[in-house]
């Protein structure tokens, strides 16, 4: 066995000679020597000069290494800065003992104090695109490519880590304007071998230019162990966590963006298939943090959930992801809403589709459910699906909001309400068809939404059965009873007339430029409407408003016994507002009708009432003294309280005899028929065809009627056709046929009225003298008298 111990120790000492060999190498040999050689070489294959300021060292055992300082690449010609990478130290090493194995096991790569600067010119040309245009190794090579390949095994490579510290690089586009810069990067992993994982570390802080987003800071943290496959085929990256924050200049933020925004992920486990082209993450949980922005003191919104994703196929899901949020900064009761939402998303890209299943958004005290389909992205938007807001309580959504809800007549008004409707979203329009909004037991079904988005133009078309609206009213509300009123006199006015609800000169408060911006088309039909003891039926509202023009189109009811049709119209796009009104009422009860309008119960009977009116001005006194339009109106069967012209009748034939009669307890005047019309021209209202007709009179009247001033000149005449009815008819047997002018004057609120006692004295007396005549003329003509009087009729006498 003496042989074998020969041989051994042969062995050592020839590895013994060949370390020796090394080191001696190692100490006698200057790599330094051989810069201008490395300069050269560099120069040759990329055309970039290459600077080594520093000593070349080299190390042998256990690691055979080489390190560099000061090293500096230069740039490509055009471009500013002389260098395009420099570098405090590079250092490679390699395990020596190893490579006598064939295996290349290298230790830790290490760069420090790096700089890179990268940029791409007005031309679009970049500084690194004549390295990318050289002729590659494989390519200038390709001769050699049909040269035997080895046969011995594939040499082993394991790295024993990658370390980047206190790099930084900058880029600057002169296309776009933009910049962006990466500061203090610091890159640290752990061992790199094939087929096993790897540990690995990545932060560095970041500041770019945007011409639109201006300059924004902020930092960027990624941790993760890495492992892939011994084929490259399969990667995994397991605890990863990514982090990134972004702050806008404070002093220039021109799009207004969040004074910070912070995004947080962390994944168990991440897995990707490259072949298959398939990713999957387990139990995803991201956070976005946003402080101060949005007009919010601070918002945040954590998403829950796996997500599985073909990249090739364009297909992402998740059967179930969980948001979870909160706003701060609200006008809500604690300054702040929590919300949070669950459902699965599936999203196919290649055919522009994404799918919504089971969603549940909750905010308290609401419930939103909904599953939505999504077609069409990136062309033809199509977004449709059922949408269910579960019952809840409005007064509690309104103390979430810090709104007080105002008493009302009942403590049950404004505690359920529910919407059931089918989304519709195109890339023009927003809406909720077959929507059915249910407040109290009270249903409205119909389209509401936005018909055309680009003008932001509101639609509504509603249909309703009975509602009562009584509920909802102030507590006390109930119908105001009209006053009592003392009646005119003979001589004398009318007192205790209703007090004016408004100021004479009483601003309009229009929000002008609420209304000018205004774009609606909405219409409502009700079966029923009540209100405090009136029913209107068959109601029709419908509205149109754009660009500072609104329009009541309409505004149909049937009460009060009639019908009511009316329009509307308001324009606000000049510096005085502009307004008009129609009314055609038909059948009307007048005394139900006025009570409700007015508070005014004095005329009774039915009525038909044309109006056509316009004015102009934002004060009420204003709106009088422009008034110009047209009335018309005809009475039937009724009585106007507090004016009795039988009284005022009965007094002036008294005063021709020298007698007096007395003031009844209640005074009224009966009617047949009222008619007449009205031309109104800055606020004066000219008659002059009223016409009147009682089983007792025949009345006409004429003047004016001052609607800004609030005052009367008018005049009534009223004749006694029929003395045979009743008392009063045959108290007025010696005013028969006689015409009794009463002068109406004074104010809305004290009207006066007086007799023309003179004019009643010369009718009387004419009257007499064509008595006379005719009795002559009959006794001497006998059956011809007829033509004759008819002569002297016509002459006026």
């Amino acid at each position: 066995m003496k042989w074998i111990k020969r041989i051994v120790m042969w062995a050592v000492a020839l590895v013994l000679v060949l370390f020796i060999a090394a080191v001696a190498f190692v100490a006698t040999f200057d790599p330094n020597d051989y810069k201008d050689k490395i300069s050269s070489i560099v120069q040759e294959k990329t055309g970039r000069n290459i600077e080594l300021g520093g000593p070349i060292k080299l190390t042998l055992f256990p690691w055979l290494g080489v390190s560099v300082r000061d090293v500096a690449l230069g740039n490509a010609p055009g471009f500013p800065q002389k260098d395009m990478v420099t570098a405090k130290t590079v250092e490679v090493k390699a395990a020596f003992l190893p490579l006598l194995r064939g295996q290349f096991e290298v230790g830790k790569l290490v760069l420090d104090g790096a700089t890179i600067h990268l940029a791409r010119n007005s031309n679009g040309v970049t500084n690194w695109a004549d390295l990318l245009a050289r002729p590659t190794a494989a390519q200038s090579g390709a001769s050699s490519s049909s040269a035997p390949a080895s046969t011995g095994g594939a040499t082993a490579l394991a790295i024993g880590g990658v370390e980047i510290n206190d790099a930084n690089l900058d880029w600057q586009d002169a296309v776009t304007g933009q910049s962006l810069a990466l500061q203090h990067l610091n890159l640290d992993s752990g061992a790199i071998r094939l087929g096993q994982a790897v540990d690995m570390s990545l932060n560095f802080s970041y500041t770019t230019q945007d011409p639109k987003l201006g300059k924004l800071t902020g930092d960027v943290r990624l941790s993760s162990s890495f492992d892939m496959k011994a084929n490259g085929e399969q990667l995994s990256a397991k605890s990863l966590k990514f982090y990134a924050s972004v702050v806008p200049d404070a002093q220039h933020n021109p799009a207004t963006l969040p004074v910070k925004s912070e995004l947080d992920v962390s994944v168990p486990e991440v897995s990707v298939d490259l072949p298959k082209h398939v990713a999957n993450l387990s139990a995803m949980d991201a956070t976005v943090d946003l402080e101060k922005g949005f007009g919010l003191t601070h918002a945040s919104l954590t998403a829950k959930g796996a997500l599985s994703a073909d990249w090739q196929k364009g297909i992402y899901s998740s059967d179930k992801l969980t948001l979870d949020g909160r706003i701060q900064g609200l006008a809500t009761h604690t300054g702040e809403m929590d919300f949070s939402a669950n459902g699965a998303v599936t999203a196919d890209l290649g055919k522009g589709q994404v799918s919504l299943p089971n969603w549940q958004i909750e905010s308290a005290p609401l419930i939103v459910k909904t599953s939505l389909d999504v077609t069409g992205l990136g062309k033809n938007l199509s977004v449709t699906g059922p949408l269910t807001i579960s019952p809840f309580n409005p007064r509690q959504l309104a103390e979430a909001f810090k709104y007080r809800v105002p008493a009302m007549q009942s403590d049950k008004a404004l505690t359920q309400c529910a919407v059931k409707a089918d989304v519709r979203v195109t890339a023009s329009q927003a809406m909720l068809d077959h929507l059915v909004f249910s407040l109290d037991g009270h249903d409205l079904s119909g389209t509401v939404g936005i018909s055309d988005l680009k003008t932001n133009r509101m639609y509504a078309r509603l249909k309703g059965g009975a509602f009562d609206v009584n509920p909802y009213l102030p507590p006390g509300s109930a119908a105001a009873k009209p006053s009592e009123h003392k009646p005119a006199g003979a001589q004398g006015s009318l007192t205790d007339q209703p007090k004016p609800v408004a100021s004479a000169d009483m601003e309009i408060p229009l929000p002008v430029d609420a209304l000018r911006k205004l774009n609606l088309d909405a219409e409502i039909n009700l079966d029923q409407l009540t209100y405090q003891t009136y029913q209107l039926k068959q109601l029709v509202l419908a509205v149109l408003a754009s660009g500072g023009q609104i329009n009541l189109k309409r505004l149909d009811f049937q009460s009060f016994g009639g019908s009511v049709q009316s329009q509307a119209g308001l324009d606000v796009r000049g510096a005085v507002p502009d307004w008009q009104t129609k009314l055609n009422a038909q059948n009307i009860s007048l005394q139900p009708a006025l009570s409700a309008a007015m508070n005014e119960d004095r005329l009774s009977g039915t009525g038909d009432v044309r109006l056509d009116l316009r004015t102009q001005g934002a004060r009420l006194s204003k709106l009088k003294s422009a008034l110009d339009g047209t009335a018309n109106f005809s009475l039937r069967n009724g009585q106007i309280k507090g004016l009795d012209l039988g009284y005022m009748l009965r007094a002036a034939q008294a005063r021709l005899q020298g007698e007096t009669t007395a003031v009844p307890k209640t005074q009224a005047t009966d009617f047949s028929a009222i008619s007449g019309s009205a031309v109104i021209r800055n606020g004066v209202a000219h008659n002059d065809d009223l016409q009147g007709a009682s089983p007792l009179l025949r009345v006409t009247g004429k003047g004016d009627v001052d609607l800004a001033r609030e005052t009367i000149d008018y005049l009534l005449n009223a004749t006694v056709v029929n003395t045979a009815t009743g008392q009063d008819g045959k108290a007025l047997e010696k005013l028969k046929k006689l015409t009794v002018p009463i002068k109406i004057t004074g104010t809305f609120a004290q009207p006066q009225f007086g007799i023309d006692m003179q004019a009643v004295l010369k009718d009387q007396a004419k009257q007499k003298v064509e008595e006379k005549i005719n009795q002559e003329l009959d006794k001497r003509l006998g059956n011809g008298a007829a033509p004759v009087k008819n002569l002297l009729k016509g002459l006026g006498l």
